[in-house]
């Protein structure tokens, strides 16, 4: 059975300056029981509260009240945490994205997900969001990631668009989370041939792991409620 694919930030998270590095990196992962809860409540709120009038203790407690219990607490920190960055830019009409795959080998892709645009002073702006405390990419994870963002997205009608990164990780030495906002001017787009020699780093130290018969250890189920319910309304029936 093949082994799977990591998310894009995980991905870029796991992979070092050269293949031995990449490959160890990928057997911790492999080899970890991973998350029992996720970032989903918070991530679904997003859109709501970048279009909808809504006070910063609704988005708090939405984001609170569903998932894991041990997730909640962290969720409703990140849903007020996007209430304060929306609320610094305005209210927009939000339009939807669907996710799209970077494709780094016929067998290996991985899903890209900015969740959707608005329109800021004329200009589209595509939103993504990064809501975890640790195990994140530093800047130049994130330039990585907006690089992928960027030939996938900002394309055709989008083609002029700017970026709304998100960071809401905690830096090192500190306490607290940081609200860190991100653009394409921030982050500008790496050159093809460096996302080409850092992907291709990943997919070769798959290919090292894949070979040396590692599996990926069960990863804990997730509540039924992790994976999709209404935010504003009671959770749909079993």
């Amino acid at each position: 059975m093949a082994l799977p694919i990591p998310s894009l930030q995980d991905v870029v998270r796991l992979t070092g300056p050269d293949v031995a590095t990449t490959a160890a990196n990928f057997r911790r992962h492999l080899r970890g029981a991973g998350p029992v809860w996720g970032y989903n409540p918070s991530k679904r709120l997003a859109k709501a509260v970048f279009s909808l009038e809504m006070v910063r203790d609704a988005a708090v407690e939405s984001c609170g009240r569903i998932g894991h219990k041990l997730g909640r607490p962290h969720n409703a920190q990140v849903g007020g945490l996007i209430w304060d960055a929306a609320t610094e830019r305005g209210q927009f009409m939000c339009h939807d994205l669907s996710p799209r795959m970077l494709n780094l080998r016929s067998d290996i892709a991985i899903k890209v997900d900015p969740q959707f645009f608005f329109i800021e002073q004329g200009r589209p702006v595509i939103f993504y969001l990064q809501p975890r405390r640790g195990h994140v990419p530093g800047v130049d994870g994130l330039r990585v990631i907006a690089t992928a963002i960027h030939s996938l997205f900002a394309i055709d009608e989008l083609s002029a668009a700017d970026l709304l990164l998100l960071d809401l990780s905690m830096p090192t030495g500190c306490n607290e989370r940081a609200v860190v906002s991100y653009s394409f001017s921030d982050l500008p787009p790496l050159p093809t041939i460096d996302i080409e020699r850092l992907f291709q780093r990943f997919v070769d130290a798959y290919d090292l792991v894949s070979a040396e018969g590692v599996e990926r250890k069960p990863r804990r189920s997730r509540p039924a409620a992790e994976r999709g319910d209404d935010l504003f309304g009671n959770p749909p029936a079993e």
